[in-house]
């Protein structure tokens, strides 16, 4: 039974949509699946901020510790606003005197002035009225570097997910189709890589468009009567 525009794009729509969903269960398969995937940027950017392991006596956390709390959050799907906060928050949680040059060097902030600032949050823990103006201005700089490099990392760990996601559900999709032309072997198996390819995209606007068709033919049928 042949399909018209309507019913086309509704069952490509169908097969882009159950090829995303395919790929969406890897996610059971823990490292081997699509969940971990970008976290590396992530894990790279902590590291670069957390060069060394403050025990607990000086950060509460060491850096392992921080790392699967933040692949806790990233697998979970957390806000992202919320994971670039908390990453954040546990990066300053290690400033101190130890890891003051590490960061500074990071950071590319004076080291010196940052070990001034650690050593005024150890002793204060609200250092702001106590800084001079050097160290404020010192320790905003540290801040908003940190901020920046967490964004940033944030930011590519999310378009890497996204795009190999969006690659995998293609890949998934055109075999499905491909296997199900092949069963029922109506089309030249171009156009079946030519629907598969095409699938996924079309997936998320697939309903609207499809309306859409139909109601752009309705009115030509009404024009034309």
């Amino acid at each position: 039974m042949a399909l018209d525009l309507y019913q086309a794009t509704l069952a490509v729509g169908a097969l882009g949509t159950a090829a995303t969903g395919l790929v969406d269960t890897t996610k059971v398969f823990g490292p081997y699946g699509t969940s971990r995937v970008g976290f590396t940027f992530i894990k790279t950017a902590l590291n670069r901020l957390l060069p060394i392991d403050s025990d607990a006596e000086h950060s509460g956390l060491i850096r392992e510790d921080i790392l699967d709390t933040l692949l806790a959050n990233w697998l979970n799907g957390m806000e992202s606003g919320a994971q670039k906060a908390a990453a954040a928050s546990f990066v300053k949680l290690h400033l101190n005197a130890q890891s003051a040059d590490a960061l500074a060097a990071a950071t590319h902030v004076d080291p010196d002035t940052l070990k001034a600032v650690a050593s005024k949050v150890a002793m204060a823990g609200k250092p702001e009225g106590a800084l001079t103006a050097e160290e404020a201005d010192t320790f905003g700089r540290f801040d908003l570097a940190v901020a920046a490099l967490i964004d940033k990392a944030y930011q590519r760990a999310d378009q890497r997910y996204r795009n190999v996601c969006k690659t995998l559900a293609c890949v998934v999709a055109v075999v499905l189709a491909v296997i199900s032309n092949g069963q029922m072997g109506k089309l030249p198996t171009w156009q079946a890589v030519m629907i598969g390819l095409i699938a996924t995209p079309l997936a998320p606007i697939a309903k609207d468009l499809a309306s859409a068709i139909q109601t752009a033919s309705t009115t030509l049928a009404k024009v034309k009567g």
